[in-house]
């Protein structure tokens, strides 16, 4: 089947429907992935998250009103499609799409995966890492994958507080340990998040700023080399945990990044200003 022979799909749509192909052909028959394409460009509006859902589901069970399936392929299908459409709707927030197709592995290791995932909030973190690999592949490590597959509901909700902390993109101070209590840590550490072994981390040369999820500290002035600015006994998001981290909405937490502010400037004699970041 060829996808860019369906009318009325945009490009970002016919990689998604082509990488759904990929990795759904072991739980749905070409017609099912054929009438998806179709819905898809008959859909006018992909922000209309709710009715592309209900239409994608009706589309899926077309087939198999007859046949006998378990509670549980249903539950999949239905999970599936939901996962499908959030993804349709964030690749419409994204500016380019690159060509390189997406790895068939890792098709294949998504939907395997994501099938089961039938909470709602879990669906949106699926949708936003499949439209964020369609658009660039290779932003999303299969490994990544598995962490989120196996992280409890409750480590997923620590991990999202503690990116109120993250600075430079992929640090985290032990001043955490004053918001949290190291069984938390410990339990992020386990399950892939976060590295267990604490380091140091300085600026670059060039450093404009220290940035943190929604608020950033600019360097107006310096009388030192940057790269002397050390950030002593920090630990480091793991590869799964920084891709995660950049899907991860949350707020900056101004109150630390105040305290980081003034520790800096006290420290290294710097001019620093709290900024927020666009988004």
């Amino acid at each position: 089947m060829e996808i860019k022979d369906l009318a009325g799909l945009s490009e970002p749509l016919c990689k998604l429907i082509d990488t759904f192909q990929n990795g759904c052909s072991f739980l749905f028959k070409p017609l099912q992935i054929k009438r998806i394409a179709s819905v898809s460009s008959e859909v006018t509006s992909m922000e209309n998250n709710v009715d592309l859902k209900k239409r994608l589901k009706e589309a899926l069970l077309e087939d198999t009103i007859n046949a006998t399936h378990s509670i549980r392929e249903k539950r999949q299908f239905e999970n599936v499609a939901s996962i499908y459409a959030s993804a349709a709707q964030e690749l419409q927030m994204i500016d380019h799409v690159d060509d390189t197709p997406v790895d068939p592995d890792w098709c294949a290791r998504f939907f395997d995966y994501s099938k089961d995932v039938s909470n709602e909030d879990a669906q949106i973190i699926w949708a936003k890492i499949l439209a964020g690999e369609i658009a660039q592949p290779g932003s999303f490590y299969k490994r990544t994958l598995s962490v989120l597959r196996d992280i409890e509901a409750f480590e997923a909700k620590w991990f999202a507080d503690m990116c109120q902390f993250v600075i430079c993109n992929s640090i985290v101070e032990m001043s955490l340990l004053k918001y949290y209590p190291y069984s938390q840590i410990q339990s992020l550490m386990d399950c892939g998040l976060l590295n267990s072994v604490a380091c140091e981390s300085s600026l670059t040369e060039k450093a404009t700023e220290i940035n943190g999820k929604s608020h950033s500290l600019k360097i107006i002035s310096s009388q030192i080399d940057l790269t002397m600015i050390r950030f002593r006994d920090v630990f480091r998001l793991t590869d799964a945990g920084t891709q995660l981290y950049n899907i991860t909405q949350v707020q900056t937490h101004k109150s630390y990044m105040i305290g980081l502010k003034e520790q800096l400037e006290i420290k290294y004699g710097l001019v620093l200003e709290l900024v927020q970041i666009s988004q």
